[in-house]
């Protein structure tokens, strides 16, 4: 039996799976990492730390799993998308990574937009210029850090830079190239006049290739640090939602995954690019080669649960977490949550929208809180959901993925919020999945990425089912979240003024 790998570099930690051909997952590792914020607004993370925690998982995984080294095929990588990691003639990382959170970029978001115009970026980017995405990062970099920006000899997506480390090789692939804002999405290759009317070097900016290509193989240097099998090919791999998808099984159109990670995600697959009049949505490149992606963005959903519990509950199981949520009714006794603690992207792209609890009262205890946020989070998904309605997207099944996949609470708060069906499949680790995917294509394992989810990923027939009643008052309730941001908008921009002294 052979095997192959997949690595998927999250926010918050990074997971190693081994993974037969049949899709069989034989052994997980995972490693935890901190997120740096120097100031309020600031995301960074030492890609040095994600390589440390890369090299302890893949050891992890191999002596747990007593799985030779040699009957790794192929790895392939998942990462998470947007972040910006400069490194200099060495290959070395310059500073820390500015990851996709980070929001001090805010005036150059809005210089891009001066430069090159509203109507061009529709046209090449398809995407709105955004805090946390590369191309501003970069500027920011220029502008701020001038001694960075003189020593950076090429610029990485942070899956990118772990790649590097195995193989010796730079480049990327298109979902992540896609999806840092110095893309022509249409044309699927860097936008250099774009990026050269900005400001910046094109020469930054690495090969990009189909995410199932093989980069490199693993060095003499990367075998002795890892454990791996020096000459082991690695693919090229995507970003996480990409991945995320594939281990979903969405791979062709009328699918939709939802995903409940750190952020949140509504994601599907399409045949032509489209661009939302607003630029709400992002359209981006998926890993089906000739194919793109739509997707819904939410910046803190998995993340707003994870604050409830670190800064107010204390640090809760996730099992007494979902029992809390069980004993309150739906709608938390008219407790709602507006999940803003980032900001939001879609359907706002509001970088000073605040996270909000409005309705509270004596009678609400810590269960309430808890179900609100969950709640709060699936009326952000269900905001994407709409937004796809609007653009006539195709979406006949809906699964579930991430930690809201693992919730039965969840699942049920998602059926009733949304009104649908909400189906699972039969890999946990879907981003890890999606990643040994692509580079069991790349070996020749399978014939595409299609037909390898059709051996491997199963649907659970069964799906979670709304409940019509309780359907009818989300509803209702729904309409009082789209109301409060509304209400509240000029309030939240006011307050981001004031959150230094």
């Amino acid at each position: 039996m052979s095997y192959l790998m997949g690595i998927d570099l999250g926010t918050s930690s990074v997971k190693t799976v081994i993974m037969d051909e049949n899709g069989s997952i034989k052994g997980t590792a995972q490693q935890s990492y901190e997120m740096m914020i120097e100031k309020s607004g600031y995301a960074e993370q030492d890609p040095n730390f994600w390589w440390e925690a890369v090299v302890r998982t893949i050891k992890q995984v191999l002596n747990e799993t007593g799985i030779h080294s040699k009957k790794i095929n192929g790895i392939g990588f998942s990462g998470q998308m947007h972040g910006l990691v400069m490194i200099d003639q060495n290959l070395l990382p310059i500073r820390p990574a500015i990851i996709w959170s980070d929001q001090r970029s805010r005036k150059e978001a809005a210089e891009i937009y001066s430069i090159i115009g509203r109507e061009t970026v529709k046209k090449i980017v398809m995407n709105s210029i955004f805090t946390g995405f590369q191309l501003p990062s970069l500027l920011w970099i220029k502008k701020n850090e001038p001694f960075v920006y003189e020593k950076i000899n090429k610029v990485l997506l942070p899956k990118d830079y772990i790649r590097l480390k195995l193989t010796g090789e730079c480049g990327t692939d298109f979902t992540d190239a896609s999806a840092t804002l110095a893309f022509d999405i249409q044309n699927r290759k860097w936008a250099f006049d774009l990026i050269k009317k900005v400001g910046l070097n094109p020469d930054f900016y690495p090969e990009v290739h189909e995410s199932i290509d093989i980069a490199g193989q693993v060095t003499v240097k990367a075998a002795e640090e890892t454990g791996l099998a020096p000459g082991t090919p690695v693919v090229y791999g995507g970003g996480d939602q990409s991945m995320q998808s594939i281990g979903n099984g969405i791979v062709k159109p009328g699918q939709v995954s939802l995903t409940i990670g750190t952020g949140g995600q509504t994601f599907s697959i399409i045949p032509e690019p489209i661009c939302e009049t607003e630029m709400r949505t992002h359209t981006f490149c998926h890993a089906v080669p000739g194919t793109w992606s739509i997707m819904g963005a939410n910046l803190a959903a998995g993340l707003s649960l994870s604050w409830l519990n670190k800064k107010i509950l204390s640090n809760l199981s996730y099992a007494e977490i979902n029992e809390l949520a069980k004993q309150v009714t739906p709608g938390s006794e008219g407790l709602l949550f507006l999940p803003y603690l980032s900001g939001e992207r879609t359907p706002h792209m509001d970088d000073s929208a605040r996270g909000t609890f409005l309705g509270l009262t004596l009678n609400h205890s810590k269960a309430h809180l808890i179900r609100s946020v969950m709640e709060g989070v699936v009326f952000a998904l269900k905001d994407s959901v709409e937004m796809f309605h609007s653009l006539n997207i195709k979406m006949d099944t809906f699964i579930a993925s991430g930690g809201g996949a693992r919730s039965d609470i969840w699942l049920n708060i998602q059926a009733n919020i949304l009104n649908k069906e909400i189906y699972k499949v039969n890999q946990l680790e879907q981003a890890c999945t999606g990643a040994a995917i692509t580079a069991g294509v790349g070996i020749g394992k399978y014939d595409s990425i299609q037909s390898a989810c059709e051996t491997i990923i199963r649907i659970n027939p069964e799906p979670v089912r709304p409940d019509p009643a309780v359907a009818g008052f989300y509803n209702e309730m729904y309409e009082l979240y789209k109301s409060a941001y509304v209400q509240n908008k000029q309030l939240f921009h006011q307050l981001a003024m004031k959150q230094d002294f």
